[in-house]
């Protein structure tokens, strides 16, 4: 078998060409994050919201929609981290509407719907409504009227050889007879047919990985089922369970791509993932329904059709290969074609069904000065009942894109709220009823003017859905809508009148690399808002009553019977604001981790992972860990890595600094995944591996194989140790540092408190960060690359804190020479503004619409610099004693000694800074 070439040349997009030409910056300019529900809300990466019509709160993240046969009920499927619930919203014709929630409350009822996931019906008389279960594996029925729990489906069954006890139970379309439930269990690749007359299983299909939308046709003749997965990932084969610290592997075991991941490694019980090209993965599966909903001789399983959409793994997009693949996730039919969304290719692919034949890719980008760049995201779609009309939810551009099915052209989009999911069309074909699964976004979760509500401050349970419900506009109107689209989503400036007093530093013009920056270090810390650090700044936009990991705290423990008074938590991150460059507007584009760390690696989440990452977050770990569904382990959870199911089409970071010849190296980065071992005597690397997943070639060759990841049984300290041991090792004095470093500590995400191993208080943890953070600045900017280098510190998401902007506010930092002094930005900045920059420095093209689109760091620079380095503070001795953290690692490092080489000026950096906090609090 060919190997697949999935890293290729340097390109240069077509929106290169467009960049010369245009600055795309984010909308918000300096506006801060806030909802605005009936006018423009600012949501966390900048963009605007105008949604048409009339909202319709639900709770968090409604991921399934289905609207009853007279149009008159919308009901949503809410995959919220918690709660599970549904929402049935009645009246919608009347205009009189009542929205009931089951369970009500705040927080999930075990005994009424544990989980569900996205599938959902209603029958023809609008009594019973059928919701999937996920991982419960069970089809829930309620009483559309009362809300009342009817009873359940259970779809554990045996048989013959096949296991189906354990499945996830997603999508799901009720045939006309009212009889017969289609549904995918996501794990067990297999489609459920169920009668609902015997409430019986009457066949169980195979499907191809990861079955995530399903279909019928009007004439009930063929039915089709969207696979959003790759590969059937398992564990080693040479690993004992009950030994996985002497067994388990110390590195994943291959490259995304490579021969070894292919065909497998044997020898080292590494079995084959297999092609991603294969008719399993990213493909579309058509179905004779005759054949399994009546009593025949035939094999159902004969003559499936399976047709690959959008582009292939590897496929030449305008000169560059394909890294990840379409990702088909949605699908809707007429009785000849079918029309399914492909959310990593940001375009429709409409089948014959018939032939089985692909007959157009519909490109769907509004606006051609993005050129090839993604991030549509396209998900839910589905038509209007004369089927001469395709809509489709744009959940990257909050928007609706509209599609003529008969010229198979785009006529125009419609603004929504956040991150469109699923939608409908009333049976009249005059409105439109869409399901927003982020709505207008969480809010602040702390201070003063905060209201705490039942469902906390947790930015999960923040989330509300909203559903949305429009009159379809006409033709003509379209065309302000669609303008309306682009200009919440995108600000083009002519580029020969963009303001740029730091152009030697951050070029203005694209592909023109930087005078002054060489190297850039991009340093990852855990889930801190930027209230809770940086409250107290009096040049932010803080509240100091936040600040608890500021200066000057009162420190305790959880029993309450250690107290320390006046401690400085994080003195360096006070020190460093000083010193260099911080925004009080920065925002995390991720909720949590698992989509954070697709984030910091420049990918962005698709369907699969904004879906998989708020069930995995809700579900049983126990039941993952004991089942053997052969997709078991898609279920991913919190761990910080991307997979095969979200490659972008572009790559991540990785792929995109190979494929533009820059060096770079990783020390931590994007190697924790799913199913790992790891305990508190893993010093080197954190973890072990249990699982077969591949990783990107960049990543797999140019990480350290001894720096730990995420472990917080490892202080930070720890990692800056081995950080400045290898950098040495490497580069010191050889003029070889490649031109990006990427380096986590996680140590501020917290932990339980363990006095003994030197963390007796939460705070602990963040000291040990703070120092770490402090002293990794003091050892780089005393190196020969100083005069050259850019550092950004940033947090994976905010889920952590508390904030009284809004609960995605978190800490961004710009160290660098060039940094300007004791400067607070207030431009509002996302993600894709730290890429933006990467890219701008180094002299290459954007990698996706998240990063073109954002606004850059420019503000935060200036082109005169200042080389002097950065004096680390110490830590409180009170609240972490770093050597008693060190002392289980055998590690020596003296403080103390560490200290008193250093000048004295720290001491009276200080002594100033608390004189001044003095002063601060006498004022206010």
């Amino acid at each position: 078998m060919k190997v697949l070439k999935v890293l290729g040349l340097s390109v240069c997009f077509f929106a290169a060409k467009a960049q010369v030409q245009y600055e795309i910056t984010a909308p918000a300019g300096k506006k801060y994050t806030q909802i605005v529900p009936n006018g423009e809300t600012i949501i966390p990466n900048g963009r605007i919201l105008s949604p048409l019509g009339k909202t319709y709160l639900t709770a968090p993240h409604p991921y399934g929609l289905v609207l009853s046969k007279d149009g008159d009920i919308a009901i949503t499927a809410n995959s919220g981290i918690n709660p599970f619930s549904i929402n049935i919203i009645k009246g919608l014709k009347s205009g009189k509407t009542k929205v009931m929630q089951i369970p009500e409350g705040a927080k999930t009822d075990n005994g009424i719907l544990e989980a569900c996931f996205m599938g959902l019906a209603i029958n023809k008389t609008n009594t019973v409504v059928y919701v999937a279960g996920g991982e419960t594996n069970e089809v829930h029925m309620f009483s559309v009227s009362t809300g009342k729990k009817l009873g359940v489906i259970d779809c554990a069954v045996k048989v013959g050889d096949q296991d189906y006890t354990h499945g996830y139970l997603g999508d799901m379309v009720l045939a006309d007879d009212d009889r017969t439930l289609f549904v995918v269990d996501q794990i067990n690749f297999r489609l459920v047919v169920i009668d609902l007359l015997t409430k019986k299983i009457t066949a169980n299909l195979p499907t191809g990985r990861y079955p995530f939308g399903v279909s019928l046709t009007p004439d009930q003749r063929t039915l089709a089922v969207a696979n959003v997965g790759v590969f059937e990932y398992k564990p080693f084969t040479d690993i004992d369970k009950n030994n996985l610290k002497e067994t388990a592997h110390a590195w994943p075991a291959t490259k995304y791509g490579s021969e070894e991941m292919i065909k497998g490694i044997p020898e080292k019980g590494v079995e084959p993932l297999g092609d991603p090209n294969s008719d399993m993965a990213f493909s579309v599966w058509m179905y004779d329904v005759s054949k399994f909903t009546k009593k025949t001789k035939q094999d159902p399983t004969e003559n499936i059709r399976k047709v690959k959409t959008g582009f292939l793994v590897g496929q030449l997009i305008e000169d560059m290969p394909a890294v990840g693949g379409s990702s088909p996730n949605s699908v809707v039919m007429t009785n000849d074609r079918l029309f399914v969304s492909n959310g990593n290719n940001d375009c429709v692919s409409v089948i014959d069904i018939k032939s089985g034949a692909v007959t157009k890719n519909i490109n769907l980008n509004p606006d051609p000065r993005l050129g090839n760049l993604r991030g549509l995201i396209p998900f839910g779609i589905t038509l209007s009942p004369n089927k001469k009309r395709a809509f489709i939810a744009l959940a990257g551009i909050n928007a609706v894109g509209v599609i003529d099915t008969e010229t198979l052209e785009v006529k125009g989009f419609i603004p929504t709220a956040w991150f469109p999911s699923k939608l409908k069309v009333t049976p009249d074909g005059k409105q439109l009823v869409v399901a927003n699964a982020k709505g207008f976004g969480s809010g602040p979760n702390g201070g003063s003017k905060f209201k705490m509500g039942a469902e906390g401050s947790y930015i999960g349970s923040l989330m509300k859905g909203v559903v949305t419900v429009f009159d379809i506009p006409s033709d003509a109107e379209l065309v302000g809508l669609t303008q309306k689209v682009i200009s919440n989503n995108f600000k083009f400036l002519d580029i020969s009148k963009v303001d740029n007093q730091a152009s030697s530093v951050i070029p203005t013009k694209p592909l023109e690399p930087s005078e002054n920056i060489k190297h850039i270090v991009f340093i990852s810390k855990e889930n801190r808002t930027y209230d809770e650090v940086f409250g107290q700044l009096p040049t932010g936009n803080g509240e100091a009553e936040l600040a608890r990991f500021g200066l000057n705290r009162t420190v305790k423990n959880r029993s309450g019977d250690s107290t320390v008074m006046h401690a400085d938590v994080m003195p360096n991150h006070y020190g460093l604001a000083k010193r260099f460059a911080i925004s009080d507007n920065f925002n995390c584009d991720s909720d949590v981790s698992a989509d954070g760390h697709r984030w910091l690696v420049n990918t962005y989440p698709n369907e699969w992972v904004e879906t998989n990452t708020a069930a995995s977050y809700g579900g049983k770990k126990s039941m993952r860990e004991n089942s053997n569904a052969p997709g078991n382990w898609s279920i991913y959870g919190s761990a910080g890595s991307i997979y095969p199911e979200d490659y972008n089409e572009a790559g991540s970071l990785w792929e995109h600094m190979e494929r533009n010849n820059k060096d770079l190296f990783n020390f931590g980065f994007g190697v924790e995944m799913a199913g790992a071992f790891s305990d508190s005597t893993m010093k080197y690397t954190g973890e072990l591996y249990t699982i077969n997943y591949p990783v990107a070639g960049p990543l797999f060759d140019k990480s350290s194989k001894t720096f730990p990841t995420y472990n917080m049984a490892i202080p930070d300290q720890f990692r800056a140790d081995e950080f400045i041991r290898e950098f040495n090792e490497r580069w010191t004095q050889k003029n070889n540092l490649p031109s990006l470093i990427t380096l986590q500590l996680p140590n501020d995400h917290g932990s339980k408190e363990r006095p003994a191993a030197g963390f007796p208080f939460q705070e602990s943890y963040m000291a040990d960060n703070d120092l770490a953070l402090g002293r990794v600045i003091e050892f780089l900017s005393k190196t020969e690359y100083w005069k050259n280098m850019l550092i950004i510190v940033t947090e994976d998401d905010p889920q952590g804190g508390v904030d009284h902007v809004d609960a995605h506010r978190s800490i961004l930092m710009a160290i660098s020479p060039y940094a300007k002094k004791e400067y607070v930005a207030n431009t509002h900045y996302s993600f894709g503004s730290i890429f933006k920059t990467f890219w701008k420095v180094l002299g290459i093209p954007y990698l996706n619409q998240y990063d073109a689109g954002a606004t850059d760091l420019r503000d935060m620079f200036t082109n005169k610099p200042d080389f002097s380095p950065y004096n680390a503070l110490p830590a409180d001795i009170r609240i972490f004693d770093p050597q008693k953290a060190l002392d289980p690692f055998d590690e020596k490092f003296d403080w103390k000694a560490f200290n008193e080489s250093e000048e004295l000026d720290k001491t009276e950096t200080m002594q100033k800074r608390r004189a001044e906090d003095d002063k601060h609090e006498k004022r206010n």
